[in-house]
């Protein structure tokens, strides 16, 4: 017979008063539940209009995080699209979009800010830096991840408005170095068209090497189209190493806005290689006009379209050895 000690149970109770565990609190709908969260500077990551971003370690969660918060003193118009880019990367769920993870305030200071998934890896932006080009094969696959994101958050009634090549980011697996993932980033001047507000009409949100003529005008009406005309931009400134209004980058922002509403664009073809074929150049060319017609409905009807017509060309150039 086995005269071993037998380690207690639920029925052997040990010496002393049984303690019961705490019951479940009652939570009933409406309840306010506040935490306090913390995060651990590691180093600054970029500054923009709104505030400035870290990368930062969440120790409770046992992850780094990319850490933007609001700067003091900003306006009320800017603190609703800071606040806005928080609601928007938090309620969307896609891989090609950063995630918001958690939002607060900070104790010291009352400053609103909100954690965003951290990347590894660099923008087509550093890509094309000295004028470099980016392979037809691999600038497809980016633009596919584009596309998706772009189409999901038009489907939400969202236009991003500031789609260029800094805004597109190739994140890296620190683990698995196949994994790449295409990720569009910062939604601070989206403009949500289910929000009757709108913006403050005498602005002119984005960057004006990519706006749309229409998104040049203060209070100017603009649809998702505005988006896929300045991923045409950026499609022509990555095929190229050029961008077809690089001679006005010097001037003043309005030479620019005049220029998407009344200059026709170099084409594409007269940057490519001499020994490109010249169907391909044609298809090139045609891809890039499809982008950025001067009125919105010259464009591509929608992302999906975009992203079929992408495919097209890329098969285009595999058979012309592109």
């Amino acid at each position: 017979m086995d005269t071993r000690p037998t380690a207690p149970t639920s029925a052997t109770p040990l010496e002393g008063p049984v303690v019961e565990p705490p019951a479940t609190p009652d939570l009933p709908p409406g309840t306010v539940i506040a935490f306090n969260k913390r995060f651990q500077i590691v180093g600054p990551l970029g500054e923009g209009g709104m505030g400035k971003v870290f990368k930062a370690f969440d120790p409770f969660m046992n992850r780094y995080v990319a850490l933007k918060v609001m700067k003091a003193d900003v306006p009320e118009t800017e603190q609703r699209r800071f606040r806005l880019e928080a609601r928007l990367g938090g309620g969307f769920a896609h891989p090609n979009l950063v995630r918001v993870l958690d939002v607060g305030t900070t104790r010291e200071h009352g400053l609103f800010w909100f954690a965003m998934e951290f990347l590894e890896g660099r923008d087509i932006r550093d890509a094309m830096e000295g004028g470099r080009t980016v392979p037809m094969h691999v600038l497809c696959e980016i633009f596919r991840g584009v596309l998706d994101a772009l189409r999901y958050i038009h489907l939400r009634g969202v236009v991003h408005r500031d789609v260029k090549p800094a805004n597109i980011f190739v994140n890296g697996d620190p683990y698995d170095p196949e994994l790449r993932v295409v990720k569009l980033l910062d939604l601070g001047v989206a403009r949500d068209l289910n929000d009757p507000r709108g913006d403050d009409p005498t602005l002119v949100l984005g960057d004006p090497r990519y706006m749309a003529p229409e998104q040049t005008r203060p209070a100017g009406a603009i649809d998702h189209r505005a988006d896929l005309y300045a991923l045409g931009m950026t499609f022509f400134e990555a095929v190229t190493g050029h961008h077809p209004f690089e001679d006005a980058f010097e001037e003043h922002p309005r030479v620019l806005f005049k220029c998407h509403r009344e200059r026709s664009p170099t084409l594409p073809s007269s940057y490519l290689p001499g020994d490109t074929s010249a169907e391909l150049a044609d298809a090139i060319d045609g891809f890039f006009q499809a982008c950025c017609g001067k009125d919105p409905n010259e464009r591509f009807a929608d992302a999906k379209v975009m992203r079929r017509a992408l495919g097209e060309l890329m098969r285009f150039a595999d058979r012309r050895g592109g």
